[in-house]
């Protein structure tokens, strides 16, 4: 949802150089909405942060103090409004996430793509998702989809403990298997015929895993990255090559999931890569 209105609310309240620095965006996660303010506007986020109640519905107003960095993908929020509780029911794509916002990551933006892929999955296919995180990849494709086996693997052991619940929540646990630790050493080898990639910055680096997590007989990946826009798919697609070490790779798809940052998108390439040599 777009700050615009909320702009307008607090027309009167900030000064029109205070509102052109309020950002265009905000996140929702069940119950909880999170802002990225600027610091020339800290010393007026509570006018801000009950505007945004009032406006949203939202019972908790949060701020994010940093970007969510790390192998275990932690976010930096601190509650400035409302309900200290950050832990939420998040409802998309018929599914329910249950998750502390300020523990775990989970991105709204992407749920177009997480409702993509699930209508991807053909029947009886075995799908790994290497980075599940709650399950925003694993539990849709499992719900709508008629897959054999989706592997949920997460490093996480708070992530994981909220997989678990999820699992429970949507009934799927005839399903998913969750698999605690590192992708790199407890990936299933040679089961997959669809690989789930659903996290940045680093994702290249396990493109090869993922070339053996494949069936020998290939499969599908679904590669995510960060990219400069001006470099469009370029660089992804010469990823997923190199990483494929002679095998045949064909690009079904590629577009861009949302701006990430200015100048720089997040983009996800699906790949059909041939049979092992």
């Amino acid at each position: 949802m777009e700050l615009t209105t909320l702009r307008e609310l607090l027309r009167g309240t900030l000064t029109e150089s205070e509102l052109r620095l309020l950002p265009k965006r905000f996140k929702r996660i069940g119950h909880v909405a999170i802002l990225n303010l600027p610091k020339d506007l800290f010393h007026r986020n509570q006018e801000i942060a009950q505007r945004t109640m009032d406006f949203t519905g939202a019972k908790t107003v949060a701020i994010n103090e940093g970007k969510i960095e790390g192998r275990f993908r932690e976010p930096r929020l601190r509650v400035i409004a409302g309900d200290p509780n950050t832990e939420t029911v998040h409802v998309e794509n018929g599914c329910q996430f249950r998750l502390d916002v300020a523990r775990v990551m989970f991105s709204p933006g992407n749920v177009h793509e997480r409702g993509r892929v699930a209508h991807l999955v053909s029947p009886d296919e075995v799908v790994v998702d290497m980075f599940a995180g709650v399950g925003q990849f694993s539990i849709p494709i499992a719900v709508h989809a008629r897959p054999s086996l989706v592997y949920s693997i997460e490093i996480n052991q708070v992530a994981f403990n909220y997989l678990l619940e999820n699992i429970r929540i949507n009934k799927v646990g005839h399903i998913l298997r969750p698999i605690l630790g590192d992708c790199s050493e407890v990936a299933p080898r040679g089961v997959a015929d669809r690989v789930i990639m659903g996290i940045l910055h680093v994702t290249h680096r396990y493109l090869p895993l993922a070339m053996k997590v494949l069936k020998p007989e290939g499969g599908v990946i679904h590669y995510h990255e960060t990219v400069p826009s001006r470099l469009g798919f370029k660089r992804p697609v010469e990823r997923i090559i190199r990483a494929a070490s002679g095998r045949e790779v064909e690009i079904i798809n590629q577009r861009v999931v949302k701006r990430y940052s200015p100048g720089v998108d997040h983009v996800v390439v699906d790949a059909k890569i041939g049979k092992k040599k």
